[in-house]
């Protein structure tokens, strides 16, 4: 069995890799989402630096706001006739709302299994490989856009255990939407997330570069969430 080596200029590479990665990841999340609602009609979304405002609603939605909002008072005291075409406006919004809130992690899903794709068409190439070139470090990078998913379910299990109420993540809301358990999706995901975690680590990344690898993603990663979310995304994209 080779040892486990430690490069510090790789380590350096992969650092900085990690930080501009979780940058990416979170600003084509959010990419996700604004592209799903402009495509449902939605006009002057804006992008902060860790969410996204869908903007004025189409015409088309406004519409049955409207109407859900008229019939409403009348479903409830069970006067209205107007039950069925209530429920299918209703059960519309809720798909629709759905589907934009699935934007965001469908994009990072998407990425993420296009570079384990990737990973596996060019595996006997990786596999030979001694040392991981710059192009197939970013097939590994692409990859690894799965790892938002258990990123956040560490992050909701944290709120969770220090009193949170509120459980918030598109996840949350998606399992809300489709009536499953609420953590449901997350944890789903989570899993996925680990298996992918796991194979790309111990199928794909040269054992000589893998001590490296795992110490950049872990100071990179977590370096790259501070640096966005707390200190400068804030200030360039409030």
């Amino acid at each position: 069995m080779l040892p486990l080596l430690f490069h510090k200029r790789l380590f350096l590479h992969l650092f900085l890799g990690f930080v501009l990665a979780v940058v990416t990841g979170i600003m084509s999340h959010e990419c996700g989402h604004w592209l799903v609602a402009r495509c449902y009609g939605f006009k002057g979304q804006t992008m902060g630096y860790n969410y996204t405002h869908y903007g004025t609603p189409s015409k088309a939605w406004l519409r049955r706001d409207s109407v859900l909002s008229r019939y409403n008072s009348e479903i409830n005291s069970g006067q209205s006739i107007h039950r069925n075409e209530y429920n299918k406006l209703a059960e519309a919004k809720e798909r629709d709302a759905f589907l934009i809130t699935a934007g965001g992690p469908m994009q990072t899903m998407l990425a993420g299994t296009l570079g384990l794709m990737l990973l596996f068409v060019y595996r006997r190439k990786l596999f030979a490989a001694d040392r991981l070139s710059f192009l197939q470090w970013l097939i590994i990078f692409l990859s690894l856009f799965w790892l938002r998913e258990i990123f956040d379910v560490v992050v909701a299990i944290v709120r969770k255990c220090t009193g949170h109420l509120w459980m918030e993540g598109d996840e949350f809301t998606m399992a809300k939407y489709l009536h499953l358990p609420t953590w449901s999706i997350f944890i789903a995901s989570g899993v996925v997330s680990l298996l992918i975690l796991w194979v790309v680590m111990f199928r794909f990344v040269p054992t000589k570069q893998r001590l490296t690898f795992i110490f950049a993603g872990l100071t990179g990663g977590l370096t790259g969430a501070y640096l966005w979310l707390v200190l400068l995304g804030p200030k360039l994209m409030p």
